[in-house]
């Protein structure tokens, strides 16, 4: 069994899991922008995360949008809870480790993890065959996961894995694959079918904000 973890936001919650006997652990990403845990706590969890992660191979860490306006530096973009204060800090930490997140992973039985989700609209903008070349294209061009649309919520189909929103991902998910996503916060972890069918690709939503986001599968 592996686990997925929320929107992290400078919460230790994680500490409670890592140390089981899940097969691999995701961690969906936000590590900062809390509205009320102070940053030397947020950056000493991220820190902590970093070390889990380099300890333990089962540990996987993807990137959400609350790390990726400090992750390009300046100009960049900024996000609700911005900390310009401690941006440069947040940014040298991020860079420091960046070979310990991916944007997407995938994994054997079909199952697409992100921050937010991978919408076919956005693969066939960004002329990319399939999930795991967004890996490599953010390695080679990170400003390829800019906010991608004029709807301020990031309420649209052509939006990328940092940003797209749940109407949005159900309309238009990549086809052919499962997926589990944090970033949009729901009451509880939800499951949803994509296209109403009966058939077994779902999307499920696990960022369920001051809740401890995990989700078994």
């Amino acid at each position: 069994m592996r686990l997925a973890i929320g929107d992290v936001h400078g919460r230790s919650f994680w500490k409670h899991y890592v140390e089981g006997d899940y097969s691999a652990y995701y961690i969906l990403g936000d590590y900062f922008d809390s509205f009320d845990i102070p940053f030397e706590i947020q950056l000493q969890n991220f820190l902590d995360i970093i070390d889990a992660a380099s300890r333990d191979d089962r540990i996987k860490l993807c990137l959400g949008n609350h790390d990726y306006h400090y992750f390009l530096g300046q100009p960049n973009e900024r996000y609700s809870g911005y900390q310009e204060r401690h941006a440069q800090k947040i940014h040298d930490c991020l860079r420091t480790h960046a070979r310990h997140f991916n944007i997407v992973y995938v994994t054997g039985d079909n199952i697409l993890i992100s921050h937010a989700g991978i919408s076919n609209s956005f693969m066939k903008e960004k002329n990319l065959a399939k999930p795991e070349d967004l890996n490599s294209a953010f390695e080679r061009e990170p400003a390829i996961l800019r906010f991608n649309g004029y709807e301020p919520y990031g309420d649209e189909v052509q939006q990328g894995p940092l940003w797209i929103r749940p109407n949005s991902l159900l309309r238009d998910a990549y086809s052919g694959y499962s997926q589990i996503v944090g970033h949009t916060s729901l009451r509880e972890i939800t499951t949803v079918n994509p296209d109403g069918s009966n058939n077994s690709l779902t999307i499920t939503f696990i960022d369920t904000h001051d809740k401890e986001s995990i989700y078994r599968f």
